[in-house]
C-alpha cells in the first residue's frame, strides 16, 4: 500500500511565521502602514477612488472590513477581487495583522 501525505504552510517563509506579532495591531499605524506599503490608497483614495472604495478614512476601510470584502480580497479567496490588483499578494504576516484587526472589531485606534 503507498501512501502519501501532502503537507504544507500559510507562511512561504517559515520564519515570518515566528516573528509576526500581531498584538497591538491599531489602524492609526499597523493598518494604516500596511494599506500604504501596498499602494492601497493609491486606487483607492482621492477624489475618485476606485470602486468607490476609500482607504484614506477609519469608515471607509471598516466599512470593507465589516462586509469582509477586504479579508477577502487580500487573501485572493474565490469570489472577491484579488488586491491589490496586479501587484504582489500581500504577506502572510501582513495578512495575519489585518486579520486580527478586523477580528478586535476594526477599532479606530
Amino acid at each position: 500500500m503507498l501512501a502519501i501525505a501532502i503537507t504544507g504552510c500559510y507562511y512561504d517563509n517559515e520564519e515570518e511565521l515566528y516573528n509576526c506579532s500581531v498584538n497591538d495591531t491599531r489602524f492609526s499605524t499597523t493598518i494604516g502602514s500596511i494599506l500604504t506599503s501596498y499602494g492601497c490608497k493609491g486606487c483607492h483614495g482621492g477624489a475618485v477612488p476606485s470602486g468607490g472604495i476609500n482607504f484614506e478614512t477609519h469608515a471607509g476601510v471598516k466599512a470593507m472590513a465589516d462586509n469582509g470584502k477586504l479579508y477577502g480580497a487580500i487573501t485572493h479567496s474565490p469570489g472577491f477581487e484579488p488586491m491589490p490588483q496586479g501587484g504582489t499578494k500581500m504577506s502572510g504576516c501582513d495578512i495575519s495583522k489585518v486579520k486580527a484587526w478586523i477580528d478586535a472589531g476594526a477599532p479606530n485606534n
